[in-house]
């Protein structure tokens, strides 16, 4: 695993201000006025740059490398212009290369949100619909029998603004997505056996529009306030969709400051898919922070990627925030810190069995944060109390 000393030394940036900013003179003829010195403040770049050589228990060893940069602008929040790409190979056979662009005020405004993305996978866990589903699973997660292989290039473009002017909590978003998913059961597999509708694969292109109630007092790290979201996406032959079916998002973020070093986090999220829904859509929610499961590092941590599948899918994730010290690098803050965690999620789907209403799947852990303005590299540990295993995580950006 990556250690903690290659991360602090990739969270590499330009200084924030020129030298001259930085002056002792006490003339203050030539000191810059307070609006000048906020304005340089907020100038500069962070970029992150990791080769990844690491392992996450949900995909094996990983090769590669990712690259990631916050361009910082006075009047831009909570940066200009976030780019971020990554080429990336495992040892279980996944690829995932990706190309992804946010621009926060980039068209008057707007903010532009666009991605292109390929994934290759040559065991793409399915365990059966439902929320008991695969009861004789043992943990071995390269059986042929709970998994299929899957290629899916796609790509999305999204378009989000203030309706009612930047400070102002509403925003509204419209955007469109495009997928092409290639399926190729196994011969003896859950798949082949089940022929869920979707086992054609083909493509589904898709509509989203939501609409969110922003109060959070930063965006990428906050620690107090909160942002409810209404997300809806509609497929059809009108959209470029082989299948016909729409879904509707609601969640809910909140954030708590329990003192100067404490932050307590909540999401709850509910996912509710109609129509005619193909297989490989069942562990997808909406939204903008999209998430996979249940089971795995969007959704309940400590459980096997994708290890529960629905129609409808909810899940909570509560979080313990410690901000334990900082230090300075290039001029601004480091936090280094730590969160405890407990996940709870289930699923429901039509005509089979998903056990009691109060079967939910929990799993639980602890992970370090580092954080430099927009950027945050997180490192987690998590169990299932269910099934006793572990897993740990490697990612950039909070879970929520």
């Amino acid at each position: 695993m990556l250690t903690t000393a290659l991360l602090l030394t990739t969270l590499a940036t330009a200084p924030t201000a020129p030298p001259s900013a930085l002056s002792t003179t006490t003339d203050s003829a030539s000191s810059p006025a307070p609006a000048e010195q906020s304005s340089k403040k907020e100038r500069g770049v962070d970029a992150i740059v990791l080769p990844l050589v690491s392992y996450n228990s949900d995909l094996g060893f990983t090769y590669g490398g990712v690259a990631g940069a916050y361009v910082y602008a006075p009047g831009h929040k909570p940066y200009r212009h976030g780019i971020a790409v990554q080429a990336m190979f495992t040892s279980r056979g996944q690829q995932n290369h990706y190309l992804r662009y946010d621009g926060p005020q980039l068209i008057g405004p707007l903010r532009l949100e666009a991605r292109l993305e390929y994934r290759r996978e040559l065991h793409s866990p399915f365990y059966g619909p439902g929320n008991v589903s695969a009861q004789g699973f043992n943990g071995d997660e390269s059986q042929e029998f709970y998994n299929y292989k899957k290629g899916s290039p796609s790509a999305f473009v999204r378009l989000r603004g203030h309706p009612w002017g930047e400070d102002h909590p509403l925003q509204t978003y419209v955007g469109y997505s495009w997928r092409y998913t290639q399926v190729d059961p196994f011969e003896v597999s859950a798949l082949a056996q089940l022929k869920p509708v979707g086992i054609e694969g083909g493509p589904t292109g898709q509509i989203m529009a939501g609409v969110l109630w922003d109060t959070r007092d930063n965006e990428s790290d906050p620690v107090r306030g909160g942002v409810e979201e209404l997300a809806l996406r509609v497929s059809g032959s009108a959209t470029g969709s082989r299948y016909q079916y729409a879904g509707v998002t609601l969640s809910e973020r909140r954030f708590w400051q329990l003192g100067p070093r404490f932050v307590l986090a909540q999401r709850l999220t509910l996912d509710a898919l109609f129509g005619e829904v193909p297989f490989f859509e069942w562990v997808n929610t909406g939204g903008v922070s999209s998430s996979e499961g249940i089971g795995g590092m969007s959704t309940v941590r400590g459980i096997e990627r994708n290890r529960f599948a629905g129609n409808i899918k909810a899940f909570s994730n509560t979080e313990l925030r410690v901000r334990a010290f900082d230090f300075k690098l290039f001029g601004s803050p480091v936090i280094v810190g730590g969160v405890a965690f407990v996940d709870l999620g289930r699923v429901w789907h039509p005509n089979v069995a998903d056990g009691p209403w109060w079967m939910w799947h929990p799993g639980l852990g602890a992970g370090l944060r580092l954080t430099r303005r927009a950027a945050v590299v997180r490192f987690d540990w998590a169990m299932s109390p269910e099934s006793g295993r572990s897993r740990i995580y490697l990612n950039f950006g909070h879970m929520f």
